[in-house]
Parts: C-alpha cells; sequence; structure tokens
C-alpha cells in the first residue's frame, strides 16, 4: 500500500488530469478519507488505511453508492453498477482506474 503522503499526491494529481474538484480531504499518518468529483452530489468517495494495507473506493451519486470497490477481511469485493449490494470478488484498483471507470459508468447515465 502506498503511503497517506503518496496517496495525497496522486488524489491531487488524478483530479487535475480529469478536471474533477478536491471536494473534501482529512487525513492522519495511517488514514486518508477524500471526496473529488463534479459537485457535491457526484463525487468519488476515498477511504485509505494504510496501516489495515486498505484502500476503499465509491462512485457516489445523490447520497447512494452506484459503483464501488472495497476491502473486507483481507478480500477486495467489487460493489458493481448494476446491483451496488451485490459483493462480487475482485482484484484491487488504483484510484486512476476508478476515476476512469466511474466516468465511464457517470457518462453511461447522462451525469458527464
Amino acid at each position: 500500500m502506498q503511503k497517506i503522503e503518496d496517496l495525497i499526491q496522486t488524489i491531487n494529481d488524478v483530479s487535475e488530469r480529469y478536471g474533477l474538484k478536491l471536494l473534501y480531504i482529512d487525513f492522519t499518518d495511517i488514514t486518508l478519507i477524500s471526496r473529488i468529483g463534479f459537485s457535491l452530489e457526484i463525487f468519488i468517495q476515498i477511504y485509505a488505511n494504510s496501516k489495515k494495507d486498505k484502500l476503499n473506493m465509491s462512485l457516489i451519486v445523490t447520497d447512494e453508492r452506484m459503483y464501488g470497490i472495497d476491502k473486507e477481511g483481507g478480500f477486495y469485493h467489487e460493489h458493481p453498477f448494476e446491483n451496488p449490494l451485490l459483493h462480487i470478488d475482485a482484484k484491487s484498483m488504483d484510484i486512476e482506474d476508478f476515476v476512469i471507470k466511474s466516468m465511464g459508468i457517470l457518462k453511461k447515465i447522462n451525469l458527464f
């Protein structure tokens, strides 16, 4: 897992590269929570815990998770766009790939 300061740099770089706003960020030496996106209603939430080697990301639209990648019990799972309540085994995903996939979902539903 990357260090928290490296994740902050990645979030800033990806936000700039894809024209996203840094809406919120809070961090300690081992945890990070951030929101990047287009508005307070459409954003990507990122949670990291370097001690637990955890990087969770969710695409949020009007307070609902539309898509996500989480790590529970040491294993990653996906909350697919078609049914975000499901848990499907998945591999970890980096922030940029998650942003790209999320932007594709937003295009699909005409929000981007």
